[in-house]
C-alpha cells in the first residue's frame, strides 16, 4: 500500500514561480499590440507569425526540388544566397518591428518596480523572454529549409550531415548578426541620446533599416545573375553587403579549398562582424536598461511652448473653416506625432516605399572586368508614384488602428456633420502627399532635371496626391483612430487587388505617361482635365456610398456612450 501511494502523483497544483510569470508577461508583450493581435489572442498570433516566417523558405525549397541534381554550380550558389539572405532579412524585420519592445518601456518600470520585485529579476526575465522570442523566429524562418534544401543539393559523393552543418552555420549566423545589430543600435541610442531626441532618431532608423532590408531582398534576382563575379572578388562593394559575408561562409564550409576566390575573405568579415555585434549588444543591453530605469523613475519634464504655425493659420481660414474640422485635423497630427506605435507602423511603410524606389534606380553592370552598382536615370520617373502610393496606403492603414475606444463617444455627439468633418483626414493625407512631392522635386532639381521634366513631375505628383487620397478614402466617414477592429471585416480579395494589381499598373502607367508628356507637352492639356474628371467621379462615388449612413456614422460606431437625451442634434 505504501508503494502504491508513493507512485501516485502529487495532487497539489504547481504554482508558477515569479521568474516564470515575469518571463511569460514580457514574452506576451512582444505580440500584444494594436498591429498584431486582437483581444490578447497571443497563442493564435504567435502561430500565425511563425507560420508567416516559415512558409517562404519552405516554398522556395520545394520549388527547387525538380531542379536538382544537375543544377549549375553558380545557380547552386544563388540558391544558398537566398536562404542566407532570407534569414538575415527575416530577423532584421522582426527586431525592427519590435523595436519598442526590445527594452522595457516606462510603463513596465512604473508598474513593476513598486511591486516586491528585484530589478535583477526584471532584467533576467526580460532578457530570457527576448532571447526566446528571437530564437523562436530564427528557428521558424530556417527549420524547414534546413531539412529539405541540403537533402536535395548534396552531391552524390557528398555528406548530408556536412551540408546540414554548413547550411545551419550560415543561416544562423546571418540571422543572429541581423538581430543583434539592431539590438546594439538601439542600446547605443538609449545610452547616448537625450530622451527628447530618441523618438525622432529611432523612427528614422527603423525606416532606414526596413529600406535596407527590403532593398537587399528585392535585389536578389540582380545579384543571383552575377553570382560568379560577386564571389570571385571582382566587386569591391561586396564587403559592405552582410548577406554576402555569410554566403562566403556557406561556400567555404561546403566546398572547402575549392570555394570561389573571394569566399574566404567574405567569411572572415562575417565571423568578425557577428562577434562584434553580439559583444556590443550584450555589453550595451544592461547599460541601456539602467538608463531606461533611471529615466522612468526620475521622469522627464517637458514644457510645451505654444507656437503659432503660419500654415495652420492659413488652413483655418480656408480649408478648415469649421472648428470640428480643425479638431479632427489636429487630432490626427498630434496622435501621429505622439503615439509610438503609429510611428513604427508608418516607418515600415516608408521603408517599403523607399526600398522599391531605390531598387528602381540602381542596377549592376560589368565595367573593365569589375562589377559595379550603376545609377539608372530612367528609373527616377517611378520614384514619385512609388512613394506616394505607399505613403497614402500607410496612412490609411494606420488610421484603421484604434487608440482608446472608451473615449470615442466624444465624436458622434460633437460633430453635427460627421461625414464632412471626417474628410479633414483626407485633407491631412493630401497635404502629406504634397509635402512629399515637393521633397522629390527638390531632389530632382539637385540632379539637374530640366524645367520641362520638373513641370511634368509637378503635375503628375499633384494629380496622384489628389486621386490617391480620393480613392483610398471613398466612403470613409469614420474618424481615424476611433473605429474598432471588428473580426471578419478585412476583405482579403480587395487588398490583393489593391496591392498586386492596382499598384504595379499605377506605377507603370504613370511612368509611361511622364515619358510621353516630356516628349510632347501638349499631352498636359489632356492630363489636367483627366485629373479633374477622376476627382469628380470619386467624389460622386463617395457620396453614393455614404447614403448607407445618413447620420454620418455606421451602426457599429454608435455603441453606448453618455446619455445626451438627443439634445446634441
Amino acid at each position: 500500500m505504501q508503494i502504491l501511494m508513493k507512485a501516485q502523483p502529487d495532487p497539489t497544483p504547481q504554482i508558477p514561480t515569479t521568474a516564470h510569470i515575469l518571463r511569460h508577461h514580457f514574452f506576451r508583450r512582444f505580440f500584444d499590440n494594436d498591429t498584431l493581435s486582437l483581444e490578447a489572442e497571443t497563442e493564435t498570433t504567435v502561430i500565425r507569425a511563425l507560420a508567416a516566417f516559415a512558409v517562404p523558405a519552405l516554398m522556395v525549397a520545394f520549388w527547387l526540388l525538380p531542379r536538382y541534381p544537375g543544377r549549375p554550380i553558380w545557380a547552386v550558389a544563388a540558391d544558398r544566397y537566398f536562404f542566407v539572405l532570407y534569414s538575415f532579412v527575416a530577423m532584421g524585420v522582426v527586431t525592427t518591428f519590435e523595436w519598442e519592445m526590445l527594452f522595457p518601456d516606462r510603463a513596465d518600470f512604473l508598474i513593476l518596480l513598486p511591486m516586491p520585485l528585484k530589478a535583477r529579476e526584471l532584467f533576467n526575465a526580460k532578457g530570457l523572454a527576448l532571447l526566446s522570442f528571437l530564437g523562436m523566429f530564427l528557428i521558424s524562418a530556417n527549420l524547414f529549409a534546413l531539412i529539405l534544401f541540403p537533402a536535395v543539393s548534396t552531391r552524390s559523393n557528398g555528406s548530408y550531415l556536412h551540408s546540414v552543418s554548413a547550411h545551419l552555420a550560415a543561416v544562423s549566423l546571418s540571422g543572429i548578426f541581423a538581430a543583434f545589430t539592431m539590438l546594439a543600435i538601439e542600446g547605443l541610442f538609449l545610452c547616448l541620446l537625450p530622451a527628447r531626441w530618441f523618438r525622432q532618431i529611432s523612427t528614422m532608423t527603423q525606416s532606414l533599416s526596413v529600406t535596407v532590408l527590403l532593398l537587399l531582398f528585392l535585389l536578389f534576382p540582380l545579384f543571383a545573375s552575377h553570382m560568379q563575379t560577386l564571389l570571385d572578388g571582382q566587386a569591391a562593394f561586396t564587403r559592405f553587403i552582410p548577406p554576402l559575408w555569410f554566403l562566403g561562409l556557406y561556400e567555404r564550409l561546403s566546398l572547402g579549398a575549392s570555394a570561389p576566390a573571394g569566399a574566404a575573405s567574405l567569411a572572415v568579415i562575417g565571423l568578425y562582424a557577428t562577434a562584434i555585434s553580439t559583444t556590443l549588444a550584450l555589453l550595451l543591453y544592461p547599460l541601456a536598461w539602467s538608463r531606461q530605469k533611471r529615466t522612468a523613475i526620475e521622469g522627464a519634464l517637458q514644457v510645451r511652448v505654444p507656437q503659432r504655425n503660419p500654415l495652420h493659420a492659413f488652413l483655418h481660414r480656408t480649408l478648415l473653416a469649421r472648428p470640428q474640422q480643425r479638431g479632427v485635423f489636429h487630432f490626427l497630427r498630434q496622435t501621429l506625432s505622439r503615439n509610438i506605435h503609429y510611428q513604427v507602423y508608418l516607418a515600415l511603410y516608408a521603408g517599403v516605399g523607399l526600398a522599391l524606389a531605390i531598387c528602381s534606380i540602381i542596377t549592376l553592370r560589368v565595367s573593365a572586368g569589375t562589377l559595379r552598382l550603376i545609377f539608372w536615370k530612367p528609373g527616377l520617373h517611378a520614384v514619385l508614384p512609388l512613394l506616394l502610393f505607399w505613403l497614402v496606403s500607410g496612412l490609411r492603414a494606420a488610421f484603421a488602428f484604434p487608440i482608446d475606444m472608451r473615449s470615442r463617444w466624444v465624436f458622434p455627439i460633437n460633430l453635427p456633420f460627421p461625414g464632412r468633418d471626417a474628410k479633414a483626414a483626407k485633407l491631412f493625407v493630401v497635404l502629406s502627399c504634397i509635402t512629399l512631392t515637393c521633397t522629390v522635386l527638390i531632389l530632382l532639381m539637385a540632379l539637374r532635371w530640366s524645367p520641362t521634366e520638373l513641370l511634368v513631375q509637378t503635375v503628375c505628383g499633384t494629380g496622384l496626391s489628389l486621386i490617391l487620397a480620393d480613392l483610398f478614402f471613398v466612403g470613409r466617414t469614420r474618424i481615424p483612430f476611433t473605429s474598432p477592429r471588428l473580426p471578419g471585416r478585412a476583405n482579403l480579395p480587395i487588398l490583393f487587388v489593391l496591392y498586386a494589381a492596382l499598384f504595379p499598373v499605377l506605377v507603370l502607367c504613370t511612368v509611361n505617361l511622364e515619358l510621353a508628356t516630356e516628349a510632347n507637352l501638349a499631352i498636359l492639356l489632356r492630363i489636367l482635365p483627366g485629373i479633374a474628371v477622376a476627382h469628380l467621379l470619386l467624389i460622386g462615388a463617395d457620396r453614393f456610398y455614404q447614403q448607407d449612413s445618413p447620420d454620418g456614422f455606421f451602426e457599429e460606431e454608435l455603441d453606448e456612450g453618455p446619455q445626451t437625451l438627443d439634445l446634441s442634434r
